[in-house]
């Protein structure tokens, strides 16, 4: 059975992010991490893997040369390989192309089950996971809680609905995306450490994967960057004072009407 998991390297949530002049670009202080919801796939994977016989985890990222830590995480914790495609010369994040990138890696690699995280705290895109899933042109369930192995072609499937959970089953080979609940990632053991350290991970350039490099550079993208602004400053917070539970509520309700004016 052969699992892959897709991730991103994202910037720590300390890290300090400056706009550039152009407003149109970031400066991002070295601080990055495995992306939060990622590191459920991993481990989803770690488990699917000692009910499944001989399976494989493969985990995969698209970015820059740095992301490799993100990747030398994934196999501390358990990850058989892992591979970097590299997006040094291109210049672009759409969702879009980024998709078709992984998509064609998974066709290349071959795979039974896809994992990747429900979102990337960065830009909080969750769009990704279904988006190589319809191009792979396989079933997709996104944010699910369990994931439980029915048989060689099968899977139960627990997520999140409208009111509630629902149960599916699903038919392999299909992609699923993580949350928070599903399991608790674990911390990489020294071994598993020292093992990530010494790993080779292959570097791929994308046009080796039978897309055209002018399909995948920043003037194809159909996203664009208008500009970046700062969150405006919060108010301060107001204290309402009175000897009373109603003497508080009747101050609340007359500033609500007077100075915020939402009533």
């Amino acid at each position: 059975m052969k699992i892959l998991v897709f991730i991103k390297q994202v910037a720590d949530t300390e890290a300090r992010i400056l706009i550039k002049g152009d407003n149109k670009s970031l400066e991002i202080e070295n601080k990055y991490n495995l992306n939060f919801f990622d590191e459920f796939a991993v481990e989803e994977a770690i488990r699917l893997k000692t009910k499944l016989k001989d399976s494989k985890i493969t985990v995969c990222t698209y970015g820059g040369k740095k992301a490799i830590e993100a990747l030398r995480t994934a196999i501390a914790m358990g990850a058989d390989q892992a591979f970097l495609i590299d997006n040094t010369d291109l210049d672009t994040e759409d969702p879009l192309i980024t998709a078709r990138i992984l998509s064609e890696f998974a066709k290349k690699e071959g795979f039974d089950i896809i994992l990747c995280g429900r979102q990337a705290i960065d830009d909080e895109n969750g769009a990704i996971g279904a988006m190589v899933a319809e191009f792979l042109n396989i079933p997709h369930v996104s944010a699910i809680l369990k994931l439980d192995v029915k048989d060689d072609k099968h899977m139960i499937v627990e997520s999140d609905a409208e009111g509630g959970k629902g149960t599916i089953e699903v038919e392999l080979p299909a992609l699923f995306t993580t949350q928070k609940g599903i399991n608790e990632p674990r911390v990489p053991l020294i071994t598993g450490v020292m093992k990530a350290m010494k790993a080779n991970i292959p570097v791929i350039d994308p046009t080796t994967l039978g897309l055209k490099k002018e399909e995948l550079i920043k003037d194809t993208s159909k996203i664009e960057v208008l500009f970046y602004e700062t969150p405006k400053a919060r108010p301060p917070v107001k204290i309402i004072d009175g000897e009373t539970p109603q003497e508080k509520a009747k101050k609340l309700v007359k500033l609500l009407k007077e100075e915020a004016k939402v009533l």
